[in-house]
């Protein structure tokens, strides 16, 4: 069996990243989604980036009305983190975020009276008619547990992971106060199935099935730790999943001989270097991988620079060659927005004009306009 090396594996990576999709209206997006699978979001504009860096062109009203006519659906799910996705994926992730999460409700919360399911349940309740502020889920909750676990300290010892595990709970969708979904944080939650009520239910090991499909045809190709990171399953579960994936999957040999996985079908797009790309935070080309496996597109060495373990931040990036070569960030001050690059060592400095068209699908998926750019040298 042949080895990849390591610029075929980000070759076959950037080609199902960056998609040739030729639209750009509302089907074009969610066609998009379809293909990435689920967007990290806990920065409310990083879906909006996602799909101008994949799709130049797109509107902000088109990704507004996507989110607010719910065939893009944004909530808390795999590994109890934001995710946007499209409509028929959110029974998937619910089904797969629903296992992780109950053991979590249990150990948090000493859960001993009522079972996780149970707690759900009685959260999906409160939240089936209205939209509901984080606060009253919490209080509710709290108030319910104190009933049922009588004796019990669940309902008794409020702290910001158990107050997190809550109202982060994968059947619930969120949104923001108003229609500013770049902006605003969305605190607001209500019973994903009362406002969508066609969806299906589905069981953890066929939902795992399906994400790893998309997941490969996305990120691929992919270890499995890195499966098992992004779903927040158990190796032996992945194994599962592969196993009744049966034939799609094919093996294969990269750096450092480690065994990779893809689909044997997998479609590939016909460039691997789709220019130079404002890419958001918590953008794909690093989240999607686990911890150890995050440099396929920079160096070791420059991962700290965008990857702040500490908390977990990770900063917007530019793509630039087939690699993330810098950092950006939006300085607004009043009615002027600035973009801010600062390269990464040992990248030389990039000229403005290469930003233009970048920039300009920036401005158009954010609704504002940038007044300058400033690219600096390498922080080292």
């Amino acid at each position: 069996m042949r080895l990849l090396s390591h610029d075929e594996l980000r070759q076959r990576t950037l080609r199902r990243q960056f998609p040739s999709i030729p639209d750009r209206g509302p089907d074009a997006v969610v066609e998009l989604l379809r293909r990435l699978g689920p967007i990290q979001s806990q920065v409310p504009r990083a879906p909006f980036l996602t799909i101008s860096s994949r799709l130049p062109g797109v509107s902000y009203e088109t990704v507004c009305e996507l989110f607010e006519s719910g065939q893009l659906v944004k909530t808390s799910n795999i590994r109890g983190t934001v995710h946007t996705s499209v409509t028929e994926q959110f029974p998937w992730l619910d089904a797969v975020a629903r296992r992780a999460r109950a053991a979590q409700l249990r150990n948090v919360l000493k859960l001993r009276q009522v079972t996780p399911e149970e707690l759900a349940a009685e959260i999906e309740s409160f939240a089936a008619t209205d939209w509901r502020p984080r606060s009253e889920i919490v209080a509710h909750a709290r108030a319910w547990l104190a009933e049922g676990e009588t004796g019990d300290e669940a309902g008794n010892a409020p702290d910001l992971l158990s107050d997190t595990l809550l109202w982060g709970h994968s059947g619930l969708l969120r949104r923001p106060r108003d229609t500013r979904w770049d902006k605003r944080t969305d605190i607001f939650h209500q019973r994903a199935r009362s406002l969508l009520p066609d969806l299906p239910e589905c069981d953890f090991a066929e939902s795992l099935v399906k994400l790893i499909r998309v997941h490969l045809g996305s990120y691929g190709p992919a270890l499995r730790e890195d499966l098992a990171f992004f779903f927040g399953a158990g190796l032996g579960a992945i194994d599962d999943a592969l196993g009744r994936l049966g034939d799609e999957i094919m093996p294969l040999r990269g750096p450092n001989n480690e065994a990779y996985l893809d689909l044997a079908n997998a479609a590939n797009g016909v460039s691997a270097d789709p220019g130079l790309r404002l890419l958001p935070e918590f953008d794909g080309l690093l989240v999607g991988y686990h911890g150890r496996n995050r440099t396929r597109f920079l160096t070791e060495q420059q991962l700290p620079k965008v990857w702040a373990k500490v908390n977990g931040l990770f900063s917007p990036v530019v793509l630039y060659g087939g690699h993330l070569v810098a950092s950006w960030k939006t300085i607004t001050k009043g009615r002027r927005t600035d973009i801010e690059v600062t390269m990464l060592d040992p990248h030389p400095v990039l000229a403005d004009e290469l930003f233009t068209d970048a920039i300009a699908a920036t401005e158009q998926i954010l609704n504002l306009r940038v007044t300058e750019l400033r690219v600096r040298t390498p922080i080292r």
